[in-house]
């Protein structure tokens, strides 16, 4: 054997005992050998034991916590949601129209926007009522103090022209919106104003036929729910169209009222009066042609006039109807043949006294007259003569059935007038209402007799 030889088996031989203790020191280090200590706890095991029971109890949290809002809080907060997402919008019906019998539009709506606000969306009050105020000719200081209330809705300024409308649109101020509405227009301004009456700011029928037929006009309104996108702009969710009111067609004919007004109106002022008014019918129809007054009202500046201005005179006003009430005496006394045309009355040189009531004939001295002069004359002591002939229970009868002491129905506010009971009618009650007193009527129950005798005694409701 070589020396060297020897030397190299040594060498391997210590090399490779060097080697076996590095080969037990990282048995000792591998992490299976620790998990485990003298007693034999699996830490690995506990740990995934212990985030188990986390997830558990999180797991069981969560679902409390989404019972929670979903069952228990669940209609609050939907109903929460709804009033931040949605709003309800007032849809306006458009009122019907007013015609003439012709077609001639006496009474029109048209469209028009106002200006509301949703306090609680309103950023800036002090800024929006800088902006807003001068384009509505409002106070500043007034309408941020308006805008500042804890509310959902307000108006702001109802029924704007156009150009405003344009102007709030262009703004584009949160909180602030334009709602569609309605305004009422008169196109031929004061033509039967009275009668036609006016619409307030909310469209409700406030005088005359406006009030009278204010259902009929008017239709229904109607709730529309509008929901909201995230930039805050609405579209409709659940619409339901308002019913448009309904039209109404009048018996009136504007040119023949045209007429009626102007001569009217030369009329009380020729005689320096306070008032007049006149009607015209068709007799043989009973439909009223015309109904005028003066001074004259124009509905479209209703705010401008006194209530003394608008009121309807002709229907609301009972007044004593005095000689245009002595042909209806004449026509019951010839009717039930108590006289006839020839029949003579004394009146008394114009001034009959008697033991409880005296009467004159304004200055007139006659003596004997035939029937058929006294209306002819006018003469209130021979009318006042005529009417004991008939007798209070006859002529009070006439009345009442020629629609004296009772409504006609016209479909406007109107007066009953004064029609005393029969036990009432006393002697001097007779003969004064033989020349109209003693009892009061007003202008459509006088047209509505007047039409009744001129169309032979036919009576037309």
């Amino acid at each position: 054997m070589r020396p060297g030889s020897s030397l190299s088996m040594r060498a391997a031989g210590r090399a490779s005992s060097s080697r076996r203790p590095h080969t037990n020191q990282r048995r000792l280090s591998d992490p299976r050998e620790t998990e485990k200590n003298s007693a034999g706890t699996d830490w690995q095991t506990l740990r995934f034991q212990i985030a188990a029971v986390l997830f558990g109890v999180l797991w069981v949290v969560l679902w409390g916590r989404a019972f929670y809002v979903q069952i228990v809080m669940g209609p609050e907060l939907a109903e929460q949601a709804m009033r931040q997402h949605t709003y309800t919008e007032l849809v306006e019906a458009r009122r019907g129209t007013i015609y003439d019998r012709n077609g001639q539009m006496l009474a029109r709506s048209v469209q028009v926007r106002s200006v509301y606000a949703n306090p609680r969306e309103v950023r800036d009050p002090k800024h929006t009522a800088l902006t807003l105020a001068p384009l509505l000719g409002l106070d500043a200081a007034s309408l941020q103090k308006l805008l500042e209330k804890d509310r959902s809705f307000i108006w702001v300024r109802r029924k704007i022209d156009d150009a405003t409308a344009e102007a709030v649109r262009n703004a584009a101020l949160p909180g602030i919106g334009l709602s569609r509405e309605y305004e009422r227009v008169y196109p031929f301004k004061h033509l039967a104003g009275q009668l036609l009456g006016f619409v307030g700011l909310d469209n409700v029928g406030l005088e005359g036929l406006e009030r009278s037929f204010n259902d009929f006009l008017a239709g229904t309104s109607q709730k529309n729910v509008v929901q909201r996108d995230g930039t805050g702009r609405g579209f409709y969710t659940d619409s339901s169209s308002a019913a448009q009111g309904k039209d109404l067609h009048l018996t009136l004919d504007v040119q023949i009222q045209f007429i009626a007004e102007e001569v009217i109106a030369e009329a009380v002022r020729e005689a320096e009066a306070k008032w007049g008014g006149v009607l015209i019918s068709d007799v043989e129809s009973g439909e009223i042609l015309a109904w005028a007054q003066y001074p004259f009202f124009n509905p479209n500046t209703f705010r401008l006039s006194t209530p003394a201005e608008y009121r309807n005179h002709l229907s609301a006003d009972a007044l004593e109807p005095g000689s245009t009430l002595k042909p209806f005496l004449m026509a019951a006394a010839l009717e039930e043949k108590i006289v006839t045309p020839d029949t003579m009355f004394y009146c008394e040189n114009g001034t009959w006294r008697t033991s409880k009531i005296v009467i004159g004939d304004d200055g007139r001295a006659y003596k004997d007259l035939p029937v058929s002069k006294l209306l002819t004359y006018s003469s209130n002591i021979g009318m006042a003569k005529l009417a004991l002939e008939v007798g209070a229970q006859t002529y009070r009868t006439y009345l009442t059935r020629l629609g004296f002491g009772q409504r006609t129905g016209i479909g406007v506010g109107e007066s009953r007038g004064i029609l005393h009971p029969i036990q009432d009618w006393m002697e001097v009650n007779l003969m004064s209402a033989g020349f109209g007193q003693s009892l009061s009527v007003t202008g459509i129950q006088m047209l509505q007799a007047w039409t009744t005798l001129a169309n032979g005694g036919i009576f037309r409701p």
